[in-house]
């Protein structure tokens, strides 16, 4: 059965379809300029309009404003109607018109005698758009104005003395300009209301009282503690907050999709268990009386074939299992057969909640029911014969290896960027290309699903695109995977589903899209997309150190492979380490052979640019807290990468030490446009320098890199992270300075750095130098 759609053109560009659940959002008409602003709180949208193509989840109408009606009458213009406003196609190229309050439109209700306009919102609202004189005690009206914004001062509102945002509706006296009054602190009339019909609802302002309730009863919201708006009964202890009172929820709902009878809104604190998800719930369940039938009213209207990032198949909703052993895959917790619950029909023994199937985070926010399968997915490589292959990121032939044999430790895939080793792998039959990939990366999909995104993720091959994985932050040359909003998570990662099983922990480790501001159980960096153990919640591993490879192969201390190992959390042991020969905690883990017990740091081994192909010319940006490489494409800079496999290892100018990883950085700044000269001459020169940069980002407790800054003055473009920053002003730039002509003495830099107390203590460093020729500023 496929799904009505409606066309709205001048709305929106893809097709609309109609829903009966219960939305959180904005309505993309009548407030668009809310969903811009994401600290405002949402509304809810009871049914309507939304569109259902990918990354077009927040795009959601209103029934009214999905089909506005053509003319209205308002009560602030009584003597004319208000006619519609629609934008023409392209929607880009609509003519903006300025609603009564300040706002710009482009949909909305204008009068055509009195050039009189209103936006969707301001049409729609139940608020007046003008207070009369004397509201508040203020002698002059007050009009309900909106800044696109910041033109004025801070205001404050006169009734909750608050600050009051101008780019939010607020009331505002235009002659007095400094009095301003919150919408939300206008106190209404008592009033009846829907869902309480008996009694009328006083409005408060003010402390909410001791005996109600501190949430509203119908959509649980906390009350505002600023403005303190509720409507209460003090009768039957009824209380609802002001959004609730202006955008009632239906008493009664007929969907189909989710129960054969209507449902009836029961507006009161009661403990139930819904049918559609299973959950608990304490207020405000729709209930039909014939089926003994409860769910929370986000439950109804749940979609019926939806894809979500946990499972490769489209998964059903099914209103009940049968009995049985079922466990969901997203949260691991028990699965209730007898209420509903999403199952594959390709895959028996998979379920997930309701509640965790159609999160934002696991969802792709599209309805697939009436929709065909997705087209057979295509296949990597064309087959040429038995050991022959083209693969689509190469225009020439691969051959296949299986042989066994152990390729040079410089020998990279260029998928992974990491050692082919011994494993099986795809080599360019070309002699002049060094194009190779290893069996496993050259079956990649085109396309797939990973837990880092809802959306699908396409397999992207372009080996001068440098990216950031969004999953273990690692800096990458190889190929990505590419999802909405520019994630790329390298072909390592995604090959991480949303369990593992790693070498540090005895339990399983599952994916959570938030670590709740705690630390890397290992590295003890603080990082969202963590993966934790569920059975010792105090135990989490970040991306990357989920994904370090567990064996490296012919490294140059030794021979043998190199495992990857940790040491336990609660017991001290002391290491040293064979490449940089400092001390080793075992609780961050290490490499070791199992056959010569060499033991390694892991930063001995993987560096800062160990998954960007050498060759790969990259732009380092130093900033105040990292160091960060341009993302994007380049196929040429003054900044490449190299491997560092001559006998003679280069001197690193930052430490003055030899460069031990693979790789190196090499840096050629040629014509570097430096800052204006003093005295206001703006001449420009030009600086040339040549020198690689160490391999390994600067711990906390190493001051040897600091030292090397020191050592070599032309490291000036250098600048790290973590520690204070000093400022050396060259003469003539100081506050209140006289000008300095060609005849006075101009100190070095050096000795200007030795002017600095406690230089042992710096790790970062700005430094201006100035002479009469050319001023530097990095």
């Amino acid at each position: 059965m496929s799904m009505e759609r409606v066309e709205l053109p001048q709305l929106h560009q893809h097709p609309l379809i109609p829903f009966n659940r219960f939305v959180s959002g904005w309505c993309y008409l009548c407030n668009p300029f809310n969903l811009l602003i994401q600290s405002n709180p949402n509304e809810n949208i009871y049914g309507g309009y939304r569109c259902n193509e990918l990354g077009c989840e927040k795009v959601v109408f209103h029934k009214d404003c999905a089909k506005p009606l053509k003319e209205i009458n308002h009560s602030f213009h009584p003597d004319h109607p208000l006619k519609l406003i629609i934008p023409t196609i392209p929607l880009q190229d609509s003519q903006p018109h300025t609603c009564f309050c300040g706002r710009s439109f482009k949909t909305g209700y204008c009068c055509s005698i009195c050039d009189f306009k209103l936006e969707m919102e301001c049409a729609t609202r139940p608020e007046p758009l003008v207070l009369p004189e004397s509201s508040y005690g203020h002698e002059h009206p007050l009009k309900l104005v909106c800044e696109t914004c910041l033109k004025q001062s801070p205001k404050f509102c006169k009734a909750c003395v608050k600050y009051v945002s101008q780019t939010n509706p607020h009331y505002r006296c235009q002659e007095c300009e400094e009095f301003v009054i919150h919408v939300d602190c206008l106190v209404f009339p008592p009033q009846y209301h829907t869902s309480h019909p008996q009694h009328q609802l006083n409005s408060f302002r003010g402390q909410v009282p001791d005996y109600a309730d501190k949430n509203c009863l119908l959509c649980e919201k906390e009350f505002d503690q600023e403005h303190h708006q509720l409507y209460h009964c003090d009768v039957c202890n009824f209380s609802i907050c002001r959004e609730c009172i202006s955008n009632p929820p239906p008493v009664d709902v007929e969907c189909l999709k989710t129960h054969e009878h209507q449902l009836h809104l029961v507006p009161r604190l009661i403990d139930f268990t819904c049918n559609a998800c299973g959950t608990k719930g304490n207020r405000s369940p729709y209930f039909c009386l014939k089926c003994n039938f409860m769910i929370h009213r986000e439950c109804i209207d749940l979609p019926r074939v939806i894809n979500i990032n946990r499972h490769d198949h489209r998964i059903t909703y099914t209103p009940r299992l049968r009995h049985g052993e079922w466990k969901c895959k997203v949260c691991r917790q028990k699965v209730d057969g007898f209420n509903g619950v999403y199952t594959c029909s390709k895959c028996p023994t998979f379920s997930v909640h309701s509640r965790c199937a159609t999160r934002k985070d696991v969802w792709d926010m599209v309805e697939r029911e009436g929709s065909p399968e997705e087209e057979e997915e295509i296949a990597p490589y064309e087959v040429i014969d038995d050991n022959t292959i083209r693969h689509f990121s190469h225009d020439h032939n691969l051959g296949f290896n299986n042989d066994g044999v152990i390729l040079s430790e410089s020998t990279l895939c260029t998928a992974c960027v990491l050692q082919i080793s011994s494993e099986p792998f795809y080599i360019c039959k070309q002699q002049q290309c060094d194009f190779i990939l290893h069996e496993k990366c050259a079956n990649l999909p085109r396309k797939k699903r990973h837990v880092r995104n809802n959306l699908p993720f396409t397999l992207h091959t372009d080996s001068h695109f440098k990216f950031r994985c969004g999953l273990c932050f690692q800096y990458s040359t190889g190929f990505r995977y590419e999802s909405a909003f520019d994630v790329n998570i390298d072909v390592r990662c995604a090959s991480i589903s949303d369990s593992i099983e790693h070498e540090s922990h005895p339990h399983p480790l599952y994916y959570y899209s938030t670590s709740n501001d705690r630390r890397c159980s290992r590295c003890e960096k603080q990082v969202d997309f963590v993966f934790r153990c569920d059975e010792c919640e105090d135990y989490i591993l970040d991306g990357k150190c989920a994904s370090l490879p567990k064996k490296v192969m012919r490294n140059r201390y030794d021979d043998h492979p190199l495992f990857l190992s940790y040491g336990d959390m609660n017991v001290d042991e002391k290491y040293w380490c064979e490449s940089c020969e400092t001390k080793v905690d075992p609780k961050r883990g290490f490499y070791t052979c199992n056959d010569c017990g060499v033991v390694l740091h892991i930063s001995c081994v993987f560096g800062d640019f160990s998954y960007i192909m050498p060759g790969s010319f990259i732009y380092v940006v130093f900033g105040l807290k990292d160091v960060y490489i341009w993302e994007g494409y380049m196929k040429s800079s003054k900044e490449e990468v190299v491997s560092n496999n001559s006998i003679c290892r280069p001197l690193c100018v930052v430490c003055n030490s030899r460069c031990k990883l693979p790789s190196v950085l090499k840096t050629m700044l040629k014509e570097t446009t430096l800052g204006e000269d003093f005295n206001d001459m703006q001449r420009r020169t030009w600086l040339r320098v040549s020198f690689f940069i160490f391999d390994k980002r600067v711990e906390n407790e190493d001051l040897s890199c600091f030292q090397g800054l020191f050592l070599c003055p032309e490291a000036v473009s250098l600048l790290l992270h973590n520690f204070c920053i000093y400022h050396i002003s060259p003469p003539g730039h100081e506050f209140g300075a006289a000008p300095v002509f060609s005849s006075d003495p101009c100190p070095s830099v050096e000795d200007q750095i030795l002017d600095i107390k406690h230089k042992d203590r710096v790790l970062g460093l700005i430094l201006y130098i100035a002479s009469m020729q050319s001023t530097l500023t990095v």
